[in-house]
């Protein structure tokens, strides 16, 4: 009896809806049906609600219509794919170079974490594996895995010790890639024979003029490039404008008969301060220490008398015990492209010369006729100062020439950066 009155409501209002141009049903066509007798408000409301139900329904089929129309495009993306890897001979996309750097480096730790006699014992001294010998020992893929089948390399992991640390450097030749180390790119970019940039000399490169592209960023701080040594090891001078000033020396000094300093090198407050802010992290940090290499710092003294440039004899001393060092008297003078700066004191020196604009400070050198002076540069100039006064000490360091070149050119706005 339910179902039948029920569906007598249904086809009415079905009827009523037809015959009218809006939602609303008029009360008299539903009053004056007998059929309808019975038939509660609440009841008649009910039928139209679902209805409108049925309208939500249809919406909710068109969202779904679009959900499959989305995963349908996605599963023939998938499947293009597919066929695109099989047409590849099922190979997926080449490791980037630097991927398989990285896992040269992560072999060659594994495999000398294997075969630690062979590490290398003496500090700045250095060994290397080659990717055959790591490959053979399933240290690193094969190389038919990581790159294209029509690209053939091959390479080797050098390994540094450096002040008991070990630091990895990777290096591959492919036919179409090969490793670019710093030392390498600085020389593409910037050897020249004339105008600014980097002049071969006889003991390696060094950069010369006002406006050289030798600007690196190292440990999170800005640097200039002095130049490529000889060893391949890369000088550089802290570039930022933020150093301390200190004393050269301030002991007792028999001569003078005052504390006026003493400049012997060896013993001097100088290299107390250097090795103190190497051990501190001042200027280099500690996960990028083991990067530096140490170098001759030639601490050879001047007359003051005998001022040629070309006869200056820097390195009939040296100290080598230490990472992180100044300028030498030749550093600051060289650079200048001016025909006229033949003479230690010629303010011509000053000129063409990026130094004009760096407050170097101290040098390693000092002078022969006295036991207190000490040899000192401010823009681009040589002086030289009792060693008891203060003057600004601006790091110099040599770091490792294998270390991987990342980006940049050199410039001060786009320096150059290392690999990781």
């Amino acid at each position: 009896m339910d179902n039948e009155l029920e569906n007598n409501v249904d086809e009415k209002v079905d009827d009523v809806v037809d015959n009218t141009n809006n939602d609303e049903v008029s009360s008299n066509e539903v009053s004056n049906d007998s059929s309808l007798e019975g038939i509660s408000d609440e009841t008649f409301t009910y039928t139209i609600d679902n209805n409108n139900v049925k309208n939500d329904y249809n919406k909710d089929d068109d969202n779904k219509s679009f959900i499959y129309i989305f995963i349908g495009v996605f599963a023939l993306i998938g499947i293009i794919v597919i066929l695109v890897i099989i047409a590849n001979g099922g190979k997926s996309k080449s490791f980037e170079y630097s991927d398989i750097e990285s896992r040269m480096v992560k072999g060659a730790k594994s495999y000398f974490a294997k075969h630690e006699e062979m590490l290398p014992v003496m500090d700045d001294s250095s060994v290397s594996v080659s990717t055959d010998t790591l490959i053979s020992e399933s240290f690193l893929k094969p190389f038919s895995e990581m790159v294209d089948e029509d690209v053939s390399c091959e390479g080797y992991v050098n390994v540094f010790k450096s002040n008991d640390e070990y630091v990895y450097f990777p290096y591959m030749n492919c036919s179409d890639y090969e490793s670019m180390r710093l030392s390498n790119k600085i020389i593409d970019d910037s050897y020249v024979t004339s105008g600014d940039g980097l002049y071969q000399t006889n003991d390696g490169y060094v950069f010369r003029g006002e406006f050289p592209n030798n600007y690196v960023n190292f440990s999170d701080k800005s640097w200039r490039i002095i130049g490529i040594n000889s060893d391949g090891s890369i000088r550089l001078i802290y570039n930022d404008k933020k150093i301390e000033k200190n004393v050269w020396d301030d002991r007792y000094n028999s001569d003078k008969e005052g504390y006026v300093g003493i400049n012997d090198f060896s013993v001097s407050r100088i290299l107390m301060y250097l090795k103190e802010i190497y051990d501190n992290n001042t200027y280099v940090n500690k996960n990028n220490k083991d990067l530096l290499v140490k170098h001759d710092w030639c601490i050879g003294k001047i007359s003051e008398s005998d001022a040629s440039i070309s006869s200056l004899n820097l390195c009939s001393d040296v100290y080598s015990d230490l990472y992180i060092g100044v300028v030498k008297v030749d550093d600051v003078l060289i650079p200048s492209l001016d025909s006229n700066c033949t003479n230690l004191y010629d303010f011509e020196c000053t000129n063409y010369n990026y130094f004009f604009n760096i407050n170097t400070g101290w040098t390693l050198n000092s002078s022969s006729d006295k036991s207190y002076s000490v040899f000192s540069s401010s823009n681009g100039s040589i002086s030289f100062k009792n060693a008891s006064a203060t003057s600004y000490i601006r790091p110099v360091i040599n770091v490792n020439g294998n270390i991987l070149y990342k980006s940049g050119n050199g410039t001060s706005d786009d320096p150059y950066k290392i690999g990781d």
